[in-house]
């Protein structure tokens, strides 16, 4: 049987040598998010060493769904599914070496439609990991975290750096939730020795976008892919770094082994900063055929969902440091997401 996509960009992270398998091989990791965008690419990575790699790690998985994580992963000896739903604490089953927190709402629609249960379900979850990481023996917790938490502060921003937040605003309940978690687990660092770091994320796509997402990138492909215009509800001048979904579990992966406690680390590549309509741009002239060209439109409702902020260029310098690279560029991303969508038609 033919790998997926997502299974074959999993077995060459798997296969790559300068990650840091030493410590992770044997060991016994714990995913929040497992069957997310992120999660599940972490997974695919970790199932891949163990079954091709004599990685022999064990993947302790909490999961609201159990038969949808069973159809993604399957059943194996090295997996375990433990019922969990975001927000609630652990059961005494979940135990291991190292702790990946993915699991968090995403949808920009319910940041600005149900923010009290987004802001619920990101600080209930990190008091339901510090409590369970403060009473357990584990080496090291990643907790995935957003470039959002930085507001509108403009330009080259390191980890030190802040920007402002409407608090007044309902689709602050994202970013300022995480922020809220942030200190959360750096105080858990100091206060309780917990052993846990935060990896801020760029914008990530790339392999296992599911063709529905309602994010601007993808409904930047699915208008080539259909032959149609990509319609710009902004004039396009907003810039963001990217990050593949390869590089982010690459990302998190490094800072389990080698990430400092109670500190966060930027994560992008910052060969895909860029515009909105350069983006755009890229997309119509390398994957549109002739058919599809850049417009115009408004949308004062679905602008309300966007991120405050102009520009926003993550500085990675701090993990790049550690060993880490970004490796895919904004044109691989897209052609990884349109051959996932092709597997599905």
């Amino acid at each position: 049987m033919a790998m997926s996509e997502a299974q074959r960009t999993a077995h060459d992270i798997a296969a790559n040598q300068a990650m840091p398998w030493g410590k992770i091989d044997g060991s016994t990791v714990v995913i929040t998010g497992a069957t997310g965008l992120i999660g599940s690419q972490v997974v695919r990575t970790l199932i891949e060493r163990t079954n091709n790699f004599h990685g022999s790690i064990k993947l302790i998985l909490p999961v609201r769904n159990v038969i949808k994580a069973e159809m993604m992963f399957g059943r194996s000896d090295s997996i375990y599914y433990v019922p969990w739903k975001i927000g609630d604490s652990f059961s005494d089953a979940v135990k291991g070496d190292y702790f990946i927190h993915a699991a968090c709402p995403t949808s920009s629609t319910a940041f600005l439609h149900s923010p009290i249960e987004v802001i619920s379900d990101i600080v209930d979850s990190a008091h339901a990991v510090i409590n369970l990481l403060s009473t357990s023996s584990f080496r090291q917790c990643v907790c995935l975290s957003t470039m959002e938490v930085y507001g509108s502060v403009e330009g080259r921003v390191d980890e030190r750096m802040n920007g402002a937040l409407d608090t007044m605003n309902p689709r602050s309940s994202y970013p300022e939730a995480k922020r809220l978690s942030e200190c959360l687990f750096a105080s858990a660092s100091s206060e309780l020795g917990v052993p846990i770091s935060v990896v801020r994320l760029a914008q990530t796509f790339g392999v296992g976008v599911p063709r529905d997402d309602g994010r601007v990138f993808a409904e930047f492909g699915r208008s080539v892919v259909s032959g149609q215009d990509i319609v710009l509800l902004s004039d396009g001048s907003k810039r963001n770094s990217y990050l593949s979904v390869d590089d982010a579990v690459t990302a998190i992966l490094f800072l389990l082994v080698h990430g400092n406690s109670g500190e966060a680390y930027n994560a992008a590549n910052p060969a895909t900063f860029c515009s909105i309509l350069e983006m755009a741009q890229m997309v119509v002239e390398d994957f549109g055929l002739g058919k599809s060209t850049v417009v115009f439109g408004q949308d004062a409702e679905r602008a309300k969902t966007f991120r405050p902020g102009a520009v926003l260029d993550l500085d990675c310098s701090k993990l790049m440091n550690l060993g880490w690279q970004p490796s895919h560029t904004l044109h691989e991303m897209y052609s990884a997401m349109f051959a996932g969508w092709a597997e599905h038609e």
